[in-house]
């Protein structure tokens, strides 16, 4: 079972789980949306409708299956989305008690346990304790920012580097993070199913290297072809007032923003590397994975992909579920 199949996340693991022999039962709420998974008519799949406030929704979701992929967010829900995530969490808690659920995986977010954390990452916490709190065993696996087009949080890197040379920006842009690519994130989640050491554990997951949103907007431009970005943190322009100063620059929803931004004054950097262990990758950098997103195609109008083949599955390319603003800007900046 995909809770959230057809978010940025859930609509790639599907095709990853479909990839690895599973047949897949994937929740979906708008019609609209599910219809754009280039997934959602292959027979592997089984659709159903899911409404994760309503319990009766959400055990017919689960029932039957073995293992659920938890990757609900309300974060759409604006001020509310804490409360919304709470109440879903606790559903899913409730649900679990009389399903033949074996185990639970939840993406939730890197950062301390202190109050000191934004409300975005606070609510992931708490769901991950929630879900913890119900009889079936729940790996998390903690993330920072996923890189690869059609990340919230990486589009509005994107945007904000592609059309602005120069950048004011909070203080925050030099608190460390690491990032990981989606298709190394994709792998350790759907390896967990095959690795019993996972089971009731929390587990950080991450790219090989510590870095700062600052030297991410310069790779960024440096990989993409653009000229050195010139980036002024100033200590009184906070993330709350930068969310709103970024809908101008993006078309990422404020709603969505707004939480995300926040939360880049909290590190959020792998505790332990345990994973690596457990489930062993090649890791990509974040050059490695920013050269992927921008290789897809799609994004070249002199060199359409042709119509006549099959466009192969590469995470870190914009697929056609994602929102219209994921891909960046339709039109460069000749700077």
């Amino acid at each position: 079972m995909v809770l959230g199949a057809t978010g940025y996340v859930g609509s790639r693991l599907v095709l990853r789980l479909l990839s690895e022999g599973y047949r897949v039962r994937a929740s979906w709420r708008s019609e609209n949306k599910l219809l754009s998974c280039s997934w959602s008519d292959d027979p592997r799949v089984e659709l159903v409708q899911t409404d994760v406030r309503d319990q009766e929704s959400l055990y017919k979701a689960v029932e039957g299956c073995h293992a659920a992929f938890y990757l609900i967010h309300s974060m759409y829900a604006g001020s509310r989305f804490s409360q919304m995530d709470t109440l879903a969490s606790k559903n899913m808690v409730e649900t679990s008690r009389d399903s033949d659920l074996q185990r639970i995986v939840y993406l939730g977010g890197l950062g301390t346990t202190e109050d000191s954390l934004s409300p975005h990452l606070r609510s992931r916490a708490k769901v991950g304790r929630i879900l913890q709190s119900g009889p079936v065993p729940v790996t998390i696996l903690r993330a920072a920012m996923i890189l690869g087009a059609g990340s919230a949080s990486f589009e509005i890197l994107r945007y904000l580097v592609e059309r602005l040379p120069l950048m004011t920006t909070p203080r925050w842009v030099r608190t460390n993070t690491q990032p990981i690519a989606i298709s190394n994130a994709l792998e350790y989640l759907v390896k967990c199913l095959d690795e019993p050491d996972t089971s009731n554990r929390t587990l950080d997951i991450g790219g090989p290297a510590v870095t700062t949103y600052e030297s991410l907007m310069k790779v960024y431009a440096e990989v993409a072809g653009l000229v050195k970005r010139v980036i002024i943190p100033i200590p009184l322009l906070t993330p709350s007032l930068s969310s709103y100063w970024l809908k101008l620059v993006t078309p990422v929803p404020l709603a969505l923003a707004r939480p995300l931004i926040e939360s880049l004054r909290n590190e959020t950097v792998c505790e332990s590397n345990e994973i690596r262990t457990l489930i062993p990758q090649r890791l990509l950098s974040y050059r490695e994975a920013f050269r992927r997103a921008l290789a897809d195609p799609r994004r070249k109008p002199s060199s359409s992909y042709p119509e006549s083949e099959v466009m192969p599955f590469v995470p870190e390319w914009a697929q056609p579920s994602d929102p219209r603003w994921a891909s960046g800007p339709s039109l460069r900046l000749p700077f």
